[in-house]
């Protein structure tokens, strides 16, 4: 009798030292999530966040349980925002079969976006929320009907606090200026470049420039002491580009030198490789620029130099002008 007891109690801690919801205290670097167990009929989840403050990334433990006379198919899986920004994994997660009467325990990995804004301004994911929602989509064999399981793990209070004291970092992104009159500017520039039935279409967005069919996405922000920038450029004309990579640069806009020389690497995406600075139509490149610098006032409008980064035959310039970068609030 003492022998089935001491065996009880074993097993009784191994499975409360293992369940993917019981509650673990965050350390310096992972932030904790817990929820109890959902349960959407057949389907019973108890699910448990680690979020790596280091790198970003989130690993769910969701241990499922099929309670019902027939066998699930695990299709959906996600993690979303209190906002609704919905991100999908990155890893240990494909449709599986779960028999019925069985449960088993998968880690799925997850890098969520969770602040939009800041993602499509600077390619940053953002500071961690506090508290997620798992989703998960099932069928049951033989029926079309999707059932739908939601976990809501959240982290302890104290422990997203300190986080946020600790670890959050001020961060400014950057947009082009829409309202300096760019797009006429540059339109007129260009009716005296392109060939006589040739159209100049140039337009200008927060985040985007089409010039004559090239198209610029890009993504910049400032951290400490550092700037960082990615533009992609991907070449629909019929004419070819070159790319002039001493002649970009970010400076503030009262400034003609800010700090240290720029940093730039370059890879062409798609094309060929024996130019790498030379887009004919069809080619893609990839842009990245680092900058160090000694002050930037906040917020501080900024430069981007591509007046002479970009070159025609003849040689001739395709941009015209500079183009101003505006803060953004986040």
């Amino acid at each position: 009798m003492k022998l089935s007891l001491i065996a009880v109690l074993a097993f009784s801690i191994f499975f409360s030292c293992n369940s993917p919801h019981n509650k673990t205290k965050s350390t310096a670097n992972e932030l904790i999530y817990s929820a109890s167990d959902t349960t959407a009929g057949y389907l019973s989840a108890g699910v448990s966040l680690a979020a790596n403050i280091k790198t970003g990334e989130v690993t769910a433990q969701i241990k499922l349980s099929n309670s019902g006379s027939a066998p699930v198919n695990i299709q959906n899986l996600d993690i979303s925002t209190p906002e609704g920004i919905r991100s999908l994994p990155t890893a240990g997660f494909a449709p599986f079969l779960l028999a019925r009467g069985k449960d088993t325990t998968i880690a799925v990995k997850f890098n969520p976006i969770n602040d939009l804004k800041l993602y499509q301004a600077t390619g940053l994911n953002g500071s961690f929320k506090p508290g997620y929602t798992i989703s998960l989509d099932y069928k049951v064999p033989g029926s079309d009907n999707m059932i739908s399981l939601a976990s809501k793990p959240v982290a302890d209070k104290t422990d997203f606090i300190d986080y946020e004291k600790k670890d959050k970092k001020p961060i400014t992104g950057y947009s082009f200026n829409t309202k300096a009159g760019f797009n006429e500017r540059e339109t007129k520039y260009l009716a005296g470049l392109m060939p006589a039935g040739k159209p100049a279409f140039v337009y200008l967005s927060e985040h985007e420039i089409a010039v004559a069919g090239l198209n610029f996405r890009l993504k910049t922000y400032a951290q400490h002491d550092t700037i960082y920038s990615e533009l992609l450029v991907i070449n629909h004309a019929d004419f070819p580009v070159k790319f002039m990579p001493d002649s970009l640069t970010i400076t503030a806009s009262s400034q003609k030198i800010l700090g240290a020389i720029g940093i730039i690497k370059f890879e062409k995406i798609s094309g060929s490789q024996s130019d790498a600075n030379m887009m004919e139509k069809g080619d893609r490149l990839l842009i990245h620029y680092k900058k160090h610098i000694k002050t930037v006032a906040t917020p501080a409008s900024l430069v981007l130099h591509l007046k002479s980064s970009f070159v025609l035959s003849g040689p001739k310039n395709l941009f015209g002008e500079d183009i101003e970068l505006v803060p953004l609030q986040f």
